[in-house]
């Protein structure tokens, strides 16, 4: 139960991403489980307006006063003491459970957008607001390694090399209640295929889509449409065959 995995929430609209960071316990019958019931019990028009009006912060930027009295409720009490000279990044590794400021439409998200694509990213929750949809994906690390740990040993030199793949995509107002035994089971019938760059055109387009970012922050990561350059979209039940 206390697994590190990381991964996002992402919140669609307009083709535009607002994304938060889970550090830890992202799999789907935690992270991914609070999510859902967070969507039943807000509604799809409360999460739209929330995204309309959730102020986004770059998780280099300190935190201010009001923000340092306000977020300690989600980190551990014992730890309220360190806040006050503790930076976003440090806040966000700390966080009991990346949906609690969701829940309570806490008015400052730090911006992940960066991260949607990237290698320790494990799980992905797409809130796409646009159709109406619920999408769960299984990213970067979580192709490989099913353990609670957070590395990968070196000789799986695949950094950048297998795709992600969607498990699961559901209405956002009526999403099953057998929603992880649906993505389970498809995630049970595919291949799994290593995707390298040589054989893969939107993979090898990620390279230079990576490129355009500056300390590992890309704001075109914030396009929906840019997402999927990072591993491609390749089906897994066939071979690659577009080059």
């Amino acid at each position: 139960m206390a697994s590190k995995k990381k991964g996002v929430i992402v919140l669609k609209k307009n083709n535009k991403l607002k994304v938060t960071y889970s550090h830890r316990n992202s799999e789907m019958r935690l992270v991914g489980k609070r999510t859902v019931k967070w969507i039943r019990s807000a509604g799809v028009d409360a999460i739209s307006d929330y995204y309309d009006k959730v102020i986004m912060v770059k998780e280099e930027e300190p935190m201010t006063e009001e923000q340092k009295e306000t977020y300690k409720k989600y980190i551990p009490e014992q730890l309220w003491p360190e806040i006050e000279n503790m930076t976003w990044q440090e806040a966000l590794a700390w966080t009991k459970d990346a949906v609690s400021p969701l829940k309570d439409f806490y008015p400052y998200m730090v911006d992940y957008s960066g991260f949607v694509g990237a290698w320790a990213n494990r799980w992905r929750y797409i809130i796409d607001l646009d159709n109406n949809q619920f999408i769960v994906v299984r990213a970067g690390l979580e192709m490989l390694l099913f353990d609670s740990c957070d590395t990968y040993p070196p000789e799986y030199d695949w950094m950048g090399k297998v795709a992600h793949t969607e498990i699961g995509r559901f209405p956002l107002d009526n999403i099953p209640e057998d929603w992880i035994e649906q993505c389970d089971k498809y995630w049970k019938s595919l291949m799994i295929i290593a995707v390298d760059y040589s054989h893969n055109k939107e993979a090898m387009d990620s390279e230079h889509v990576q490129e355009m970012g500056v300390n590992g922050y890309n704001p075109a990561d914030s396009d929906w449409e840019k997402i999927k350059f990072y591993y491609g979209q390749n089906s897994y039940n066939k071979m690659i065959t577009d080059m």
